[in-house]
């Protein structure tokens, strides 16, 4: 197999996972004066004396490393040959062996990379690493490196020339955050551990290492056959799993890149000074070899765990991020709990990053629960740019919040980050990247009428639970639901595309959710306000001790993520009292305007009765504008409702203007109307307004009118008949019979108020004439084509029977009553006369 192509089937881990400089376990550049003094004061290899091969020429041990294996340990070291004379060394008259100290020789192989190097020029260097199996028991400090020249004059033809021993009390592996040189085979680099994190999870502690690698060479290092392995002090190996991202990396000449590793190791192994072990596959020898030694730093019961509302450092393909966790809401009932958290990832690099899709869980004891993170998915940040996203789950309720943590994993099984091409995935499982310790979170079960702030990518809300009303609706019942946003920022924000969920206990409500924002524009200025309605279609027999009413934001084709969850207990609000006479006020973008009742009267008919209440409407928009259109019910004192018809003004009005707005409804005969109440509020269709075309399919910002029923005086003479906004006055009124019948002739004015706008007319004057027998003719009447409005106008119409026809002179009641769809109640009477003149010719 190629070298180059061998060199780190696991080393690379081009950042996917990022690695915080905060955890930092050990990092010397993080030490104090103090520490880096101490630091300088530990013995390394390079503190050690070399062997004396001639005048001026030395061997030195620069490299020694040991791997545990189940059937002994491999050791490898390396010699370095310093030609110091003025003619070539010839590395064939030299040789080596490892000795213990209770005297146990080990002879020892060169490694294939070096068994071509014969000789050292002079003035220069030659490294030569060697190998052997030993005992597993032995330390560094029980070993002696003997440097052996042939010599055919002595016995057994060696001579020992000098031993290097390792003193107890040095440093082998290259601590962290300093820089290690590697020389193997065609390539040569710079390595150096920059961070260590350890983070426990369930029954096992992590340990995710970011080791930076810097292209010393002058050819591309691509997928070197490098392996990694992390051991304990005592000798245990744990195998150590780059992250999906990292199974292939090529470094380009004087390019550095910071790759992570990640070991799996149980909590009951002991951390303290962790090493991590470079391993190459040596193909003279058939076997791995250990390469280097990094130290890690640990200690046992450290943990990398980011404080509550801390920044987490992470690194993606070399480039630093911060996350955080911006805030924490939680509802409780019946058994769970849903969380949801707002998780901010900010780009502090230099060029733009694709953030992986990470994968989030909360953990509790040794239990985990998956969460679902919510426009996270192929985002680009550019430097400085700052992303908020929704990560939302449902746990047990039995969960101490206390002892909660959110765990930010690795994606599972695919390749991440911004490599320039791409990658098979290396496996299948996940591994955590950091762990957070959860903030003070926001209780969201009784939280009406209190402000929660939400922050995100797109500005910073003020967001109010107003009000949960039960209304009543065809069969059923309407769940409306008020949601008060605010931008509470200094600039213009925009909302997201928003759709509505209910949950009543633990029954999700899957019928149609209507969704109604009165900002159509979705954009809020700097303290701008909008209000969002979620309403719902519900049985009238349904009952429920909780419900949770939810804002989605649309992420997609049919894909949504959450906004903001509140729960509801108990019963819902309790509809708002508006006392006759006062104002209720509707507040809505663009239409508002406000309501007060003006009159209700009761038609009586022959089997069920009319309730009719009029309303004045005024405008309250500096401009002319569509109101919206009303639904109403009549509201019984024992809780029973009548739909209403509405009759209203179909256009626009202008500023100030008010119009007539009438609700009337059929009840059964002899209802007594006391302590009743008009419920009215702003019609609903397909998820918006309903438009004066449009049919209703609910209605929300509802209020309950008081309602006082006028009685009607029945006035004495045909003066000042009101008939709103209409008052007729018969000035002049005279009946001539004939053979015919009876000609009735009058002679009024007709006013209308235009302080007033109002839609279809739908009541009618009905003329009543009664003659002294008793006999009734009536004559039906529409204001505006029938009579004129106008002063001084004249009507007649002739009462076509019989009974007047023989009449010379006498009296007839005439009555004007008010008809309103097929029921009539008078309002006015007075006596006449009339006369015929033809008798007497």
């Amino acid at each position: 197999m190629n070298r180059t192509k061998m060199v780190v089937a696991s080393l690379a881990v081009a950042a996917l996972m990022a690695q915080s400089a905060t955890g930092v376990i050990g990092a010397a550049a993080a030490k104090s004066e103090t520490n880096t003094a101490a630091a300088q004061a530990l013995k390394t290899l390079g503190n050690l004396s070399g062997v004396k091969i001639s005048g001026k020429s030395t061997v030195k041990l620069s490299n020694v490393n040991i791997l545990s294996q189940d059937d002994g340990n491999i050791l490898t070291y390396t010699l370095t040959y310093h030609n110091n004379d003025s003619k070539s060394l010839s590395l064939i008259d030299y040789w080596t062996k490892v000795k213990t100290k209770s005297g146990t020789v080990y002879s020892v192989s060169v490694v294939g990379a070096d068994k071509e190097k014969k000789k050292v020029v002079p003035g220069s260097s030659v490294n030569v690493t060697y190998t052997t199996k030993i005992a597993k028991h032995l330390k560094y400090s029980d070993l002696n490196f003997q440097i052996v020249k042939w010599d055919f004059s002595v016995a057994g033809y060696e001579q020992v020339l000098g031993s290097i021993n390792i003193p107890s009390t040095y440093a082998v592996a290259t601590p962290v955050n300093t820089t290690r040189k590697l020389a193997l085979n065609e390539f040569s680099a710079n390595a150096k551990v920059m961070t260590v994190n350890v983070l426990g999870l369930g029954d096992s502690n992590y340990v995710n290492i970011a080791l930076y690698l810097q292209n010393t060479g002058s050819s591309s290092i691509e997928n070197p056959n490098l392996k990694y392995v992390v051991q304990t002090a005592s000798g245990t190996a744990f195998a150590v799993t780059p992250d999906s991202a990292s199974s292939n990396i090529k470094i380009l000449p004087q390019e550095n890149k910071t790759l992570n590793l990640i070991a799996k190791i149980p909590k009951n192994v002991n951390l303290n000074n962790l090493q991590l072990l470079l391993v190459q596959n040596d193909e003279a020898s058939k076997s791995e070899l250990p390469v280097a030694s990094m130290g890690l730093g640990t200690k046992q019961g450290q943990s990398s765990k980011t404080a509550a509302s801390k920044e987490k450092l992470l690194k993606i393909d070399s480039t630093n991020i911060t996350t955080r966790i911006e805030s924490i809401a939680r509802n409780q009932s019946f058994g769970k709990s849903d969380i949801s958290i707002q998780f901010a990832i900010t780009n502090k690099g230099d060029k733009a990053i694709t953030i992986p899709n990470y994968s989030f869980e909360i953990q509790s004891g040794s239990k985990s629960y998956p969460l679902v993170a919510s426009g996270l998915q192929g985002i680009t940040l550019e430097p400085n740019d700052e992303q908020i996203i929704s990560v939302d789950g449902t746990l047990p309720i039995v969960v101490n919040a206390n002892e909660m943590d959110l765990v930010l994993k690795t994606p599972t099984g695919a390749s991440q980050g911004s490599s320039e091409e791409p990658s098979a995935p290396t496996t299948t499982n996940n591994y955590p990247v950091a762990i957070y310790s959860l903030p003070d979170y926001t209780e969201m079960q009784h939280v009406q009428g209190q402000e929660r702030t939400i922050k995100n990518n797109d500005g910073v809300f003020g967001v109010t639970l107003d009000a949960v009303q039960k209304l009543p609706w065809n069969d059923g019942n309407l769940l409306a639901t008020k949601i008060t946003i605010v931008n509470k920022g200094t600039k213009a924000a925009k909302l997201p595309e928003f759709a509505g969920a209910y949950k009543m206990d633990l029954t999700t409500l899957n019928g149609t959710v209507q969704l109604v924002n009165t900002n159509t524009t979705q954009i809020l200025g700097p303290g701008e306000k909008t209000s969002v309605y979620v309403v719902a279609n519900v049985p009238t027999s349904l009952k429920f001790s909780q419900l949770q009413v939810q804002l989605l934001q649309k992420t997609g084709a049919d894909k949504t993520s959450n906004w903001i969850m509140f729960s509801n207990y108990g019963k819902t609000s309790d509809l708002k009292q508006v006392a006759e006479g006062t104002y209720f006020n509707l507040d809505t973008a663009g239409k508002k305007s406000d309501l007060k009742t003006r009159k209700t009267y009761l038609y009586k008919g022959s089997t069920s009765d009319i309730i009719y209440t009029e309303l004045i409407m005024r405008n309250l928009e500096n401009k002319q504008t569509n109101l919206s259109q009303l639904t109403g019910y009549f509201q019984t004192d024992d809780g029973q409702y009548y739909k209403a018809d509405v009759n209203q003004v179909k256009h626009a009005v202008g500023p100030d203007s008010a119009s007539l707005v009438s609700f009337s409804a059929k009840v059964p005969k002899g209802t007594t109307v006391s302590n009743w109440n008009l419920v009215v509020g702003e019609s609903i269709t397909e998820d918006k307004f309903a438009d004066s075309e449009g049919k209703p399919t609910g209605f929300v910002n509802a209020s309950a009118m008081e309602l006082n029923l006028d009685s009607r005086s029945i006035q004495s003479t045909l003066k000042d008949v009101q008939l709103f906004p209409y008052t007729l006055t018969v000035r002049e009124i005279e009946g001539r019979t004939n053979s015919s019948g009876l000609e009735v002739k009058m002679k009024y004015d007709l006013k209308r108020d235009l302080t007033f706008d109002m839609g279809e007319f739908q009541h009618k004057f009905i003329l009543e004439v009664t003659d002294s027998s008793g006999a009734r003719f009536e004559k039906e009447i529409e204001l505006e084509k029938d009579f004129i409005v106008g002063g001084n106008q004249s009507f007649s119409y002739v009462i076509n029977d019989p009974i007047f026809a023989t009449s010379r002179s006498g009296g007839f009641q005439f009555s004007i009553y008010d008809s309103y769809q097929g029921e009539k109640t008078k309002i006015a009477t007075q006596a006449a006369h009339f006369i015929n003149n033809d008798l007497y010719n």
